[in-house]
């Protein structure tokens, strides 16, 4: 019986994410890549709110269905630009974010029991970085849904 299927659906997503081609000059990462980030990169993030249901009342083995959700950061940093201009790079980096997973919402079948993935939120914060000029992230959550056998 699968525990779970987390790490199958955030390595099939990074697989899906470093073919984009919006994102193909960007770091790409399965975790926070910490000291060795880049101006831009996105990486994947914590998984919360899992859960896992009886699927039915049937007496034996039963199915479980799981529910939770990934964060996937987005970071821009640019002295070049202003925060402005930073902001709406890394709203394009998320935008390309979301269109992998209204693209692939079965992570292109990678993954087995996952019955859908999809962008169920956004949120973006910004801070002043001094001389590395303004550091933006953006955090796109996925709700992920499962048939655990």
């Amino acid at each position: 019986m699968a525990g779970s299927t987390m790490y199958a659906a955030k390595a099939q997503l990074l697989t899906l994410l470093q073919a984009n081609s919006t994102l193909s000059n960007v770091q790409c990462t399965y975790g926070d890549p910490g000291e060795a980030q880049r101006r831009e990169s996105v990486f994947l993030g914590d998984v919360t709110s899992n859960t896992q249901t009886p699927e039915d009342l049937a007496s034996g083995r039963r199915r479980r269905l799981e529910d939770y959700t990934i964060d996937i950061e987005v970071f821009v940093q640019s002295k070049a630009a202003g925060q402005q201009e930073a902001e709406q790079r890394a709203l394009v980096l998320a935008n390309a974010v979301e269109d992998v997973l209204a693209d692939y919402p079965s992570l292109d079948d990678g993954v087995t029991g996952l019955m859908f993935i999809e962008a169920s939120g956004m949120s973006m914060s910004a801070a002043e970085a001094g001389i590395d000029g303004p550091r933006i992230q953006v955090t796109v959550q996925a709700t992920v849904k499962a048939r655990l056998q």
